[in-house]
């Protein structure tokens, strides 16, 4: 069967292609969320589990679950006024999350070294719809100043 290729197959077949392309791209991906201090840079990105592939997953770890989420945090040196680019450092990563009903848990974060890059991921446990608030302290080596941060965000089954 040959299928005639015209004006309205050509538009369904973009129509579909952006489509998938739209699905395939990670949210995770599509809002920095960083916090300024003085001289460094924090930032974090809370998602589910399942957003990572299960080839990733298993390279670091996680375990991928429609109740399970990740937060990845990372600091970063900022120039001085000389200019140049943020450095990452490597920093002390402490955080809780509280939900709906005021309970508090800790966080567990695993320092990752990819090249220069650091970051930290910490995985953590939700119930459909939780609006989580999360409180971290992140301290860059070096310093005795914790740099803290509060955001909250809430969180689905996918």
């Amino acid at each position: 069967m040959k299928m005639r290729l015209d004006a309205s197959n050509v538009a369904i077949y973009l129509a579909t292609l952006l489509c998938a392309i739209l699905l395939a791209w990670p949210p995770a991906t599509q809002a920095e969320q960083k916090e300024i201090f003085d001289g460094y840079e924090v930032h974090y990105n809370a998602f589910n589990s399942t957003f990572l592939s299960p080839e990733v997953a298993k390279q670091y770890g996680i375990i991928r679950s429609k109740s399970l989420a990740l937060l990845n945090v990372s600091v970063l040196k900022l120039p001085d006024q000389s200019g140049g680019t943020p450095l990452p450092v490597a920093a002390s990563v402490k955080g809780t999350i509280t939900n709906n009903v005021q309970q508090q848990r800790e966080i567990d974060f695993t320092r990752i070294t990819e090249g220069q890059a650091v970051y930290y991921l910490g995985q953590f446990q939700f119930s459909e719809n939780d609006l989580l608030v999360f409180n971290l302290d992140a301290t860059p080596d070096g310093s005795t100043r914790p740099l803290k941060l509060r955001f909250s965000q809430s969180f689905f089954a996918q």
